[in-house]
């Protein structure tokens, strides 16, 4: 039960108060925070990784391209494929390093701290442009890598999938989640000032 006559937490009259946080809960709040940072160093390399040493054939075939389009994936292919697709997952690479800020602050107990809350909505927006880098990054991809296909058999396609839909929504979600706390921190410094 909420207690509605306790004195309300604000940033301005008990600057760096935090609430009590249990060892396991902030012991998992910072895993999250090192996991989130550690995800996000390994994704662009993951991908680099995936275009350096994966079969040519199972490269083609996970694109969708025919393989008369593409006969071969030189090295120069395998660059600009790689550069493309580390480009689609950098912005998620850069809202999980923001993440991190935000379970750092909900280990110190403070979960409507403005540098969490910025975090949480740098990592909504990450989510968000890595969901639309999704497609964009596909169309680029075939078409650098049909480039120098015979006449006529040059690829232009758009991929719009589930998982692209279902980033999209979790992002509102956490954006949504984001600003219900900016508010709720808002909310309470203007209730203090009356106190």
């Amino acid at each position: 039960m909420i207690d509605t006559k306790a004195r309300p937490l604000h940033a301005g009259q008990f600057a760096g108060f935090s609430i009590p946080v249990a060892a396991r809960t902030a012991l998992l709040f910072n895993s999250l925070a090192v996991t989130a940072v550690a995800i996000a160093a390994l994704l662009p390399l993951a991908v680099v990784l995936y275009w350096t040493v994966t079969d040519a054939s199972d490269l083609v075939r996970s694109i969708g391209l025919a393989p008369d389009i593409l006969t071969e994936i030189g090295t120069l292919h395998r660059v600009g494929a790689a550069l493309i697709t580390v480009f689609t997952v950098l912005p998620l690479s850069w809202g999980l390093v923001r993440l991190r800020v935000c379970f750092i602050e909900f280990a110190n107990g403070r979960p409507f701290a403005a540098k969490g809350v910025a975090g949480l909505r740098d990592f909504a927006t990450g989510v968000t442009l890595a969901a639309i880098a999704k497609p964009v990054g596909f169309t680029l991809l075939v078409l650098a890598l049909s480039w120098n296909a015979p006449p006529g058999m040059r690829q232009l396609a758009i991929q719009i999938d589930s998982d692209t839909l279902i980033m999209a929504l979790f992002a509102a979600t956490v954006a949504s989640l984001g600003w219900a706390m900016e508010k709720a921190a808002f909310i309470a410094e203007e209730n203090s000032q009356f106190v």
